[in-house]
């Protein structure tokens, strides 16, 4: 692709050589002199042959744009890998009594129970399970080896990736002479447009629903307990783990490793930094970190108080 169709996509003003062709899109320490990279931050030093930054840098081609981690999105998103062309393996085991929508991609060793509804255009991934009576929306996609059980509805262009539970009964017990499960009879809500890395475990909730609200984004190996409510828009970072009945507003930013106990309130556009155990509810709007964790400015300043004290 030529300099000059690229920045077009990225809509930044193009300076250098207007007819370099790109090899390929390489990280700045990766790239060599036929590559195009990004620069995040100024100063960082490329064999790139072509940069897209928020400034020119001398030397090199390349595209001046505002933002650059926007320029990525609309240039990752424009030559990324295209959907798999849909097609049901004979290897598949699908259920007579299973609805598969058109335009679907179902992989060989999946198993579609009855009563399933699968919208259109959906990839079900290989070695997958999807349970009796699942509700699945248009543009989904399963990753492999991932388990969707009982009453789970997930809404369009949803993507669950590989290795991840949806729908297992949670973590509650009752102590008689031993400890019993309680029977989890409720269900799991994921709408539209959520997007969950691999390893992630969502229990159903005890009564009523897990939910899972549109447009959040979940990473890798995490955690959410049953009866969790997550809002519109969060992130929830690597590692975190939710206990039961915990409600996120929306917008809520959790950070890697954060634990949140159970029948908390979290506010609107709250954001949990790393590492920190939150054992009560939070406001809207605060910013928390620590164990047990409080407000973050809070935090910083015992923090400092307890450096300075340190002998040299």
């Amino acid at each position: 692709m030529k300099l000059s169709e690229i920045a077009k996509i990225v809509r930044g003003k193009i300076y250098g050589r207007k007819d370099f062709r790109v090899r390929t899109v390489q990280p700045p320490e990766a790239a060599g002199r036929e590559d195009l990279t990004f620069l995040f931050q100024p100063g960082v030093n490329t064999r790139a042959g072509a940069v897209i930054a928020a400034v020119p840098l001398p030397g090199k081609s390349g595209v001046v744009v505002k933002t650059p981690k926007m320029a990525m999105y609309r240039l990752l998103k424009k030559i990324s890998s295209p959907r798999l062309r849909p097609a049901v393996s004979d290897r598949a085991l699908i259920e007579d009594t299973a609805v598969i929508g058109r335009s679907s991609r179902i992989e060989p060793f999946a198993v579609i129970r009855g009563g399933t509804r699968i919208g259109h255009h959906v990839i079900i991934s290989a070695h997958c399970y999807v349970d009796t009576g699942v509700r699945i929306g248009d543009y989904f996609t399963l990753g492999p080896n991932s388990v969707i059980l009982g009453d789970a509805t997930i809404g369009d262009f949803v993507e669950i990736g590989p290795n991840c539970v949806v729908g297992k009964s949670g973590f509650g017990y009752v102590k008689l002479k031993r400890y019993e499960r309680l029977p989890h009879i409720g269900g799991v809500r994921i709408r539209d447009h959520v997007e969950i890395g691999g390893n992630v475990a969502i229990d159903r909730g005890t009564i009523g629903d897990t939910v899972i609200g549109a447009g959040t984004k979940i990473d890798n190996l995490v955690h959410i307990g049953h009866n969790v409510r997550l809002g519109r828009n969060c992130l929830v970072m690597g590692q975190v783990g939710i206990a039961g009945s915990t409600v996120c507003g929306d917008n809520v930013v959790l950070c890697g490793q954060v634990g949140l106990a159970d029948h908390l309130r979290i506010g609107d556009r709250a954001v949990v930094f790393a590492k920190s155990g939150v054992f009560k509810s939070v406001p809207a709007d605060a910013a928390w970190s620590g164990i047990p964790a409080r407000e973050h400015q809070i935090v910083l300043k015992a923090l400092a108080r307890i450096y300075k004290c340190e002998p040299e």
